[in-house]
């Protein structure tokens, strides 16, 4: 049941509001100063809805002071204001303060029951939609998947896909996938990061995707490893799609397919991202730019690179492509001092070997994946420092017991 907090200084508009609101079905409680407020705010505020009064007679604090406070504490409470004394800038004053509605008292049933139910439907769709939506990013620190005409010709066909289009992208772990999915996403959106919807394992019903169509003038729907799904499903999904009747654009991704597959054939564009060994000439390219990045945020200069590099990492397989090339580079920073930003042929080997295989971790749910990361991540870091605790909670930026906490809960020997 839906618990309603109402705030203001008459008793009986407290009593009266309580009485209507009880009557829909709504769990209500009052407060009829900020006094009240702060004793039932200290004991479990657990309510979903606040109306309060902007002017509260012989207060400490008014109706906005209580707006600003609990916005700040409760990002999914929903607060609609009200005033006896309401012109456009109380109105305009309350919504700043973070109020989601305001309404003018006295006031009708029915135009409080709307408001009510209006701003609890948004909130229910936004926090929806918050459960889906994907940060921007395959990873965090990637900005580039390659260089060269082959990189080139895929970007430049990128600006053939309009809106209400189905799109495959096909390759292997760690090449970018996600981060080309957004890619796209960007450039249909007029570059709005919030209504790229990841479906990594449950999908939206029908219903919701119609809501939130109607909601926003465009969003992606991203289905990661698109096989692990009801094709039935995901054929509703085209068909929504197809026809128009959400405003959006769908992007499926796969490590291996079958074009002859029916399914693939109802795609309009279909992309193939090839593995590094495939395309050798942008290995070092791809190293420089990320090494670069990490070197010129940690020390704010340059870097040289042994000649003998190049021909280490062409040799090498990368079966974690773009992520491992990237990840390379940056345990390469952590290692480098100021006195000494000099890249040589054996600190990448020395990595190499210390390197542990992590080109499973997309086939795993989200919380196996990050458990694994944190697993295999610290091991490098120990592995790297000859399992030195000190050396390695420094490189962290953690402190030795923090250091020590995590490596038990991970179960990491260290013996």
């Amino acid at each position: 049941m839906t618990k309603i907090l109402v705030i203001d200084d008459e008793l009986e508009i407290c009593k009266q509001i309580s009485l209507i609101l009880s009557k829909h079905g709504y769990d209500v409680t009052y407060a009829n100063s900020y006094k009240e407020f702060v004793d039932l705010e200290l004991r479990n505020f657990d309510y979903d809805v606040l109306l309060v009064d902007l002017w509260l007679k012989n207060s400490s604090k008014q109706g906005i002071d209580i707006i600003e406070y609990l916005k700040n504490k409760h990002e999914n409470l929903v607060i609609i204001s009200f005033s006896g004394h309401a012109n456009i800038d109380n109105a305009i004053e309350s919504v700043k303060a973070g109020a989601n509605d305001f309404i003018e008292k006295p006031f009708e049933t029915k135009k409080l029951i709307h408001i009510i139910q209006k701003n609890l439907l948004e909130l229910k769709q936004r926090v929806t939609i918050n459960n889906y939506r994907n940060k921007i990013s395959f990873h965090s620190k990637i900005d580039s998947i390659g260089y060269g005409k082959y990189i080139e010709n895929i970007f430049k066909n990128l600006t053939k896909i309009k809106n209400n289009s189905s799109i495959l992208i096909i390759g292997p772990n760690g090449i970018g996938k996600n981060f080309l999915a957004n890619t796209i996403h960007m450039n249909l959106s007029s570059s709005n990061p919030d209504t790229f919807i990841n479906l990594n394992e449950n999908l939206m019903n029908e219903s919701d995707l119609l809501k939130l169509s109607s909601l926003h003038n465009y969003f992606t729907i991203y289905l990661n490893d698109y096989e692990n799904f009801n094709q039935i499903e995901l054929l509703n999904y085209l068909n929504l799609v197809k026809s128009k009747k959400i405003n959006a654009s769908i992007i499926f991704d796969s490590k291996k397919i079958d074009m002859k597959d029916p399914f693939v054939n109802n795609i309009d564009h279909k992309i193939i991202l090839n593995p590094l060994t495939l395309r050798k000439d942008e290995i070092f390219p791809l190293f420089k730019h990320y090494l670069n990045i990490f070197v010129l945020k940690k020390f704010d200069n340059k870097i040289k690179i042994d000649d003998d590099v190049k021909k280490l990492l062409l040799n090498h397989t990368w079966p974690g492509n773009i992520f491992e090339l990237m990840n390379l580079s940056e345990n390469i920073t952590g290692l480098l001092t100021d006195n000494n930003l000099f890249v040589s042929k054996k600190l990448i080997e020395d990595l190499m070997n210390n390197s542990i295989d992590s080109t499973d971790l997309y086939d795993l749910n989200f919380r196996e994946a990050k458990d694994k990361f944190e697993k295999d991540y610290l091991l490098q870091k120990l592995r790297i420092n000859n399992f030195n605790m000190t050396l390695t909670a420094k490189m962290l930026k953690l402190d030795r017991v923090s250091l020590y906490r995590k490596v038990k809960s991970l179960k990491i020997n260290i013996d």
